[in-house]
């Protein structure tokens, strides 16, 4: 498995994994805009070819670093590889001075255990935040 930066000629690849293995939606443009924003913190992991996970994130002010999507195909969870995308994605934002990482997540996922696991903590509920009305618990981790 291999770790780069997304590149806009993998966007239709990226649309295909996202739409398999997210609940919410999402237009082609956010993507495009997240990485010409800040190319460093727009992650993929590919086997061989095929897409299998990513992580993106948004520089704030305050210091701040966002997550705005981690995402694993389930054949990859609890194999580390989520955490070494959350510490690249933040590894790649610390020349910004970041100070916390925030992100949000569905009240209802097994990604909240893990966001624990990385040292985030809840700090505030979301009502009907997702397009389905699921609550989203916001996180956050200071550095």
């Amino acid at each position: 498995m291999k770790i780069t930066k997304f590149r806009t000629d993998e966007l239709d690849d990226l649309m295909i994994f996202l739409d398999s293995n997210l609940e919410e939606n999402y237009e082609k443009k956010v993507f495009l805009n997240i990485r010409q924003r800040w190319p460093e913190g727009f992650l993929i992991i590919k086997n061989k070819e095929t897409i299998v996970g990513t992580c993106c994130g948004a520089i704030l002010p305050n210091e701040k670093l966002r997550i705005l999507i981690l995402v694993l195909h389930e054949d990859y969870q609890g194999k580390g590889i989520g955490k070494q995308l959350m510490n690249l994605i933040i590894k790649e934002s610390i020349i910004f001075g970041i100070k916390k990482v925030t992100l949000e997540a569905r009240k209802d996922s097994k990604a909240i255990t893990f966001y624990r696991k990385l040292g985030f903590s809840s700090v505030d509920v979301l009502p009907c935040y997702y397009q389905d009305g699921c609550d989203g618990i916001v996180m956050e981790k200071h550095l």
